[in-house]
């Protein structure tokens, strides 16, 4: 059975680990794979195909940015990748982040709508059923808005001038509801997002929820202690820990900023991420952002508890990843940020400010969670188990 992976990275970020990760379990149950991506390099020792080019990409994000264009550019691109999807002739598609300047959404499900091929779409976020961002929230009436605020456009994907978020909602629409509902299957990894494509234009497509996974061979508890001695941390002092790879205003920098300055000075504030330009107290220990996965073990090895203010998000794996160290858990409960955490391995925070944090710290501290349990939840998200569901879902369409 021969299968393709379409998504903007190869082995970059979240979602391109997930990709590199499903190809090999693929391929291991006897699969042909190919990954056919947008941006950046891929690793050795996979087939790939390379979608477009650096010029391709500038080109999309200049149409994006400027005529809020995104994901209708990188016309010629997407005509090239058609024309390599006919010749490897694959039995099962697998999408992922199909935005990211380097692809044309309409050209795309034009051609597997008139082939009638297997898709398997994988919603990393919620750009597909709204009108601009990454991420929509409900109106009053508990909609998704056909119509998102100016605000939204400083957010991922970034628009600078003119606006035409109602317009592109109704093209999205038009665009993605065109493949028969036999031939579509969309996968998110919370339920927090499947219930909104309940409610969403596509609705009438099987959805079904495959949690994101966590290597739990890399991400265990370790011995290691020299990051205190490393940075004069006293060893009576707690330590906190944010973890994002971008720190954009979603993220929730700004509650990390104020706790700084009411925290007692029995906790010690660690910082992992870019910032983006944005400014952190001197009395938070930063750490750049980094694709060493030991090196966060380390971090996650060292601190008394993770915490995680996100505004909006899909399935953050950095919560599990924690517990799997046997670090507790204290989240905003927003998206599906709290559907991998118990009573027993955190607290969900409703009340999303800073004081909600220190509250849910003084909760904590009472709690006195073990590591033993937050251990045993995260075993519920090992990758392989996840993978194969994957792999089951392929081999039923």
């Amino acid at each position: 059975m021969k299968l393709l992976f379409i998504d903007a990275f190869v082995g970059f970020g979240s979602v391109g680990r997930i990709v590199q990760e499903l190809y090999d379990t693929a391929e291991n149950r006897g699969f042909d794979c190919c990954i056919a991506y947008g941006r950046g390099s891929a690793p050795e020792g996979y087939k790939t195909y390379k979608i477009g080019s650096k010029w391709n990409v500038i080109e999309a994000g200049l149409e994006s940015r400027v005529l809020d264009n995104h994901g209708f550019a990188s016309r010629n691109a997407t005509k090239r990748l058609i024309d390599f999807i006919e010749a490897y002739n694959p039995d099962v598609i697998n999408l992922h982040s199909i935005h990211g300047y380097y692809l044309n959404i309409q050209i795309l499900f034009d051609y597997l709508s008139k082939t009638k091929r297997k898709v398997v779409w994988t919603l990393h976020d919620c750009w597909p059923i709204s009108s601009h961002s990454g991420f929509v929230q409900l109106n009053d009436a508990g909609e998704i808005p056909q119509f998102e605020s100016k605000y939204d456009s400083t957010q991922y994907p970034k628009n600078l001038w003119w606006h035409r978020h109602s317009k592109n909602y109704f093209k999205k629409e038009a665009v993605f509801t065109q493949l028969m509902a036999q031939n579509l299957t969309i996968v998110t990894p919370s339920k927090w997002l499947k219930d909104l494509i309940h409610i969403s234009y596509l609705s009438k497509y099987e959805c079904r929820v495959i949690n994101n996974g966590i290597d739990l061979s890399l991400f265990a508890p370790t011995s290691k202690t020299v990051f205190k001695e490393k940075y004069g941390i006293p060893k009576s002092k707690k330590i906190l820990l944010f973890i994002a790879n971008y720190w954009e205003d979603r993220k929730g920098l700004k509650y990390v900023q104020q706790l700084a300055k009411e925290i007692t000075d029995g906790y010690q504030i660690v910082v992992v991420g870019d910032l983006m330009k944005q400014k952190l107290p001197e009395n938070i220990i930063h750490i750049k952002q980094t694709q060493n996965r030991e090196e966060l073990v380390e971090l996650y090895g060292e601190a008394d508890y993770f915490i995680n203010p996100t505004l909006a998000d899909n399935f953050p794996t950095v919560n599990i990843e924690a517990q799997a160290c046997g670090l507790p858990v204290l989240t905003f409960d927003t998206g599906g940020s709290a559907e991998m955490i118990t009573e027993e391995t955190g607290v969900k925070i409703t009340d999303k400010s800073t004081q909600g944090i220190i509250n849910a710290l003084q909760v904590a501290e009472k709690k006195h969670f073990s590591a033993e349990k937050c251990i045993e939840n995260s075993k519920n998200f090992e990758k392989n188990a996840q993978y194969s569901k994957y792999i089951d879902l392929y081999e039923q369409m």
